[in-house]
């Protein structure tokens, strides 16, 4: 667990990074240019970040999903992930060209990678609740992350392509396709109350 004062050095580290991406290319900001900008020394830096991928994908996690930091099965998805891409929106600036970046440890790999994680758990939950049952894990990972590597693909693309429709209906969209993708697999029927995807397709 983090202290508070570990949180916001990380912030203040994040805040000078977005101020910096706002007049400079991402790819040529440097750590140089952090330290310059907030006064942190270089073991300042490294105390908090492993290098500047890191802070990119901490920016990500921390301003964009922050929704979706653990798992509630009680909040709804849609609404998480319409804030998800209203937030998406408002830091498009940093994102853009944090997606164009490319290598091992790109902000894109971590797009990939951190969703399906989050995803598995959560479907792994609904269907517990759904079927008062364990899941059969293999199928259950087979479909997760065909559709989470389908929702991060396509929101990759959204940004790239500077976001050609609106929050709301990439968030209806990507709900909707989950519900009928998964909603047999997550035991999920018309007639309950409460679905994994949304009480309804409107």
């Amino acid at each position: 667990m983090e202290s508070n004062m570990a949180i916001n050095m990380k912030q203040i580290v994040a805040d000078a990074m977005l101020e910096l991406c706002r007049t400079k290319e991402l790819k040529t900001v440097t750590i140089k240019d952090i330290r310059e900008q907030t006064g942190i020394s270089r073991q300042g830096f490294y105390n908090h970040f492993k290098d500047k991928d890191d802070l990119i994908h901490w920016i990500y996690y921390d301003r964009v999903m922050t929704n979706f930091h653990d798992i509630d099965v009680s909040r709804g998805y849609y609404e998480n992930l319409k804030d998800y891409f209203l937030r998406a929106e408002k830091y498009h600036f940093f994102l853009k060209p944090a997606v164009m970046i490319c290598g091992q440890n790109s902000l894109k790999n971590y797009m990939f990678e951190h969703p399906f994680q989050w995803d598995l758990q959560y479907h792994e939950k609904w269907y517990e609740k759904n079927a008062g049952e364990k899941p059969e894990m293999e199928e259950l990972r087979f479909f997760t992350k065909y559709h989470s590597m389908a929702s991060a693909g396509m929101t990759i693309e959204w940004i790239k392509e500077d976001m050609p429709v609106s929050p709301q209906i990439m968030a209806k969209r990507i709900t909707d396709l989950r519900r009928i993708g998964l909603g047999v697999l997550l035991k999920d029927t018309e007639e309950k109350e409460e679905h994994p995807y949304g009480t309804s397709l409107q």
